[in-house]
């Protein structure tokens, strides 16, 4: 009998089946751009389209948030390369202001579209 190597995935470079560039995908464009066309409105918007759209906005924001820092962790969890780490550090660094900044806007784009 012959013993077969086989390749394992090196750690850290995939979270439960799924690589880290589609969930940032994923997690940074796709859902939150989906939760803003379902909630988004084609027509002219009432007082309530507007706070389903300001949720929307900030549900997707959340999304892109928790995305960004749950693999930032998962990467530090499985001790990952420092590059990798820098690399998901940077990328945290430039997406949750990014993100918060948004949120915030919401905010006041919601009060102004009320009329508050």
């Amino acid at each position: 009998m012959t013993d077969v190597a086989t390749s394992k995935p090196r750690p850290g470079s995939s979270l439960r089946g799924f690589s880290a560039p589609l969930l940032l995908v994923s997690g940074l464009v796709l859902v939150p751009t989906g939760i803003l066309l379902l909630f988004g409105q084609s027509s002219a918007p009432d007082d309530a389209a507007y706070v389903r759209m300001a949720f929307a906005s900030v549900a997707g924001s959340t999304l892109a948030i928790a995305t960004v820092l749950g693999l930032l962790v998962d990467r530090i969890l499985r001790r990952a390369s420092w590059s990798t780490i820098g690399l998901f550090a940077v990328i945290a660094l430039v997406v949750v202001p990014w993100q918060l900044r948004i949120i915030s806007s919401t905010g006041d784009t919601l009060l102004v579209r009320l009329g508050l």
